[in-house]
């Protein structure tokens, strides 16, 4: 069962969604439009370390979308990266999401060795999970729709192709 957004919550997403979808912005713009987003919402959480914490990760997880999307640099996008590596992931699902976004990065810089660092680990832990008769569910279902998701990828990325 999915749980109602709370209106705080509700407010992000639609400022997030306006920028996002804004088409007149260039990327310096959008990400000056995310900070002001950041900021106010952190704001907003006052006490709430977990509130000011998973607002961070977000923002950071739309600035890397972004990025791809406006075809930035490899610094550019490498450094949105780390940030977000240094903020650390919400869960298991957003890590091998935005992973996913970076290696695509990569990719489209022709920094492959970069994408393959990134996508080669959840591989490997795709497989190993899998490997496991004892494996719930849901976590099944997760690892069987990511993995060849991630192999297509390292495969582009192995040949060079340029996405």
């Amino acid at each position: 069962m999915l749980r109602k957004l709370e209106p705080e919550e509700i407010a992000f997403n639609q400022r997030i969604n306006a920028v996002f979808l804004s088409e007149e912005l260039t990327f310096e713009e959008a990400v000056r439009e995310y900070r002001g987003i950041e900021e106010e919402f952190v704001e907003r959480a006052g006490d709430n370390e977990s509130h000011v914490v998973e607002t961070r990760r977000r923002i950071t997880e739309w600035l890397l979308s972004e990025a791809l999307r406006d075809e930035q640099p490899h610094e550019v996008c490498r450094e949105i990266w780390h940030e977000l590596v240094q903020r650390g992931f919400s869960d298991r699902d957003r890590r091998y999401w935005m992973s996913g976004i970076y290696a695509r990065c990569c990719q489209m810089n022709g920094e492959f060795d970069a994408g393959l660092a990134v996508i080669e680990p959840l591989i490997a832990e795709a497989e190993q999970a899998l490997a496991d008769p004892a494996l719930p569910p849901n976590p099944r279902i997760f690892y069987e729709y990511a993995l060849p998701i991630d192999r297509k990828i390292r495969d582009e990325l192995k040949a060079g192709i340029r996405g």
